[in-house]
């Protein structure tokens, strides 16, 4: 893995802490770069609507083996894994919803 990762998830400005769960799994505290966004949210349709998109972006090492539905609680508030999107720095970006019980 390369240095600006470490870097990256050691700030405490740029990144937190999360608490990820895998399903089924026990649950461990890791660091991940975590933004909300506003994007379109796909329905199949001819209608687009715009909703909130969580990402969080971590050491693949960290979520190794992480599914979609798996869960990663950020500032208290739980979101549910969607989609996984790996690179080959060993960065995994994760996109979120709100997880609702």
């Amino acid at each position: 893995m390369i240095d600006w990762v470490t870097d990256f998830l050691t700030d405490d400005i740029l990144s937190t802490t999360a608490l990820f769960t895998p399903a089924g799994g026990s649950s461990k505290q890791i660091r991940t770069c975590f933004a909300l966004e506003v994007g379109d949210v796909s329905l199949g349709g001819d209608i687009v609507p715009q909703g909130i998109i969580g990402q969080a972006g971590c050491r693949s090492l960290d979520i190794a083996g992480v599914k979609n539905g798996d869960t990663l609680v950020v500032g208290g508030v739980a979101y549910r894994v969607l989609k996984i999107q790996p690179d080959e720095t060993g960065w995994t970006t994760l996109f979120l919803g709100k997880r609702y019980q």
